[in-house]
């Protein structure tokens, strides 16, 4: 769970959970427990796709259903992918966004190896980031990327001068391709 603390708000990210008895179960566990929470904390939930047991897609239905926002983890996609390409989610995973005051928000990091392929890297692929802003650029509305590097800060330099050397645009933190 992340707590984030912006703009006078909280946004809680979760994941949907476990899978007892099976995802359907858990996914209907998740939405009568979420239903029963006063609408304040109900209001500050967000739902992120999971590295080993809930998809993309199952957890942007349950979004759907719920009218929640949906934060879309690429490096989880990539761990666990779902039967659609992520461009056939996209325009619904924005969709989950459209009544809220903040922009989109999206995870990326980059694996540790092909062995550890779950695990973050200390710093981010700069081709594979590159990759993904162009898929996300397609929608043209500004994303709130969450960078998930072991490195922290010195992950974030070195991508920053990877970008200016690839004559990407950074005008303090935010990226312009």
């Amino acid at each position: 769970m992340i707590c984030i603390k912006r703009w006078g708000l909280m946004e809680i990210i979760l994941h949907i959970g476990g899978g007892t008895y099976g995802k359907k179960a858990g996914i209907n566990r998740f939405i009568n427990n979420f239903q029963l929470l006063p609408k304040a904390l109900r209001d500050c939930i967000l739902l992120e796709n999971d590295d080993k047991l809930y998809t993309a897609s199952e957890v942007l239905m349950v979004c759907e259903r719920l009218k929640i926002p949906m934060v879309l983890d690429y490096h989880h996609h990539l761990c666990n992918p779902c039967e659609e390409e992520i461009t056939e989610l996209l325009d619904r995973i924005y969709d989950t966004w459209k009544n809220e005051s903040l922009p989109i928000k999206m995870h990326f990091s980059s694996p540790k190896s092909k062995q550890e392929f779950r695990s973050h890297h200390t710093y981010i692929d700069l081709d594979s980031f590159l990759s993904f802003l162009k898929l996300v650029k397609k929608k043209n509305q500004d994303v709130d990327v969450m960078l998930e590097a072991k490195g922290k800060d010195e992950a974030l330099f070195r991508l920053i001068r990877g970008l200016k050397y690839q004559n990407v645009v950074v005008n303090g933190t935010t990226i312009l391709l």
